[in-house]
C-alpha cells in the first residue's frame, strides 16, 4: 500500500510540475524514449529500440529526467586527432576552412572549432556546434553534411588520423 500510496503522490506532482508530458523525448536514468502515457501509478516510455518500459511515478520524481524535448538547441562535438607529421600550417589552414565551413551553415546557430592538444598521440582538434532544436532526423542529416566535408577537406589537406584516433559525438 505503501508504494501504491508514493506512485499516486508522486503522479500528481508530474501532473502538476509538469516535467514532461505525453510525447516528449526524454532520458531517466539508463532508459532514452518517448513518453506515451502518465498513469496514476506509472509511466509508459517507448525506448528508441521501440521496447515499452513501465517506470514508477516515484522512481520518475526522485530521477533526474533529461527531457530533450525542451531543449533550446542540439549539440554536437567531434573530437580529431592528426598525425604528428601534419604541418603546423596545414592544420592551421584546416582550422579556418572549418570554422569557415560551419559559419555558412544557416542550420549552425554557433561552433568553435580550437587546436586543444599536442601530445605523443597526435594533434587533437574539437569542434563544437549547435543547432536550434530541430527534428533527430534533420540534426542526424546536418551530422552527416558536416562530417563528409570534414572527410572532403582532410583529404584535400591531405591530413591524417594519428593512430589513437578519438571521434566523440
Amino acid at each position: 500500500a505503501k508504494k501504491s500510496l508514493e506512485n499516486l503522490i508522486a503522479s500528481f506532482i508530474i501532473f502538476f510540475d509538469k516535467p514532461f508530458i505525453t510525447g516528449d523525448t526524454l532520458k531517466v536514468n539508463a532508459i532514452s524514449g518517448t513518453v506515451e502515457r502518465i498513469g496514476l501509478r506509472s509511466t509508459r516510455i517507448r525506448t528508441l529500440d521501440k521496447t515499452l518500459v513501465i517506470i514508477p511515478n516515484k522512481q520518475m520524481v526522485d530521477s533526474v529526467v533529461d527531457n530533450w524535448t525542451m531543449r533550446t538547441h542540439l549539440r554536437a562535438e567531434i573530437r580529431l586527432s592528426f598525425s604528428l607529421n601534419t604541418q603546423t600550417h596545414v592544420t592551421a589552414n584546416f582550422i579556418s576552412s572549418v570554422k569557415n565551413m560551419l559559419g555558412n551553415k544557416t542550420e549552425i546557430s554557433s561552433s568553435s572549432v580550437y587546436f586543444t592538444d599536442l601530445n605523443k598521440h597526435g594533434i587533437q582538434v574539437m569542434i563544437e556546434y549547435f543547432a536550434p532544436s530541430i527534428s533527430y532526423d534533420d540534426f542526424n542529416q546536418l551530422n552527416e553534411e558536416v562530417n563528409i566535408s570534414l572527410k572532403e577537406l582532410m583529404d584535400e589537406k591531405d591530413i591524417h588520423f594519428s593512430s589513437d584516433f578519438i571521434f566523440n559525438q
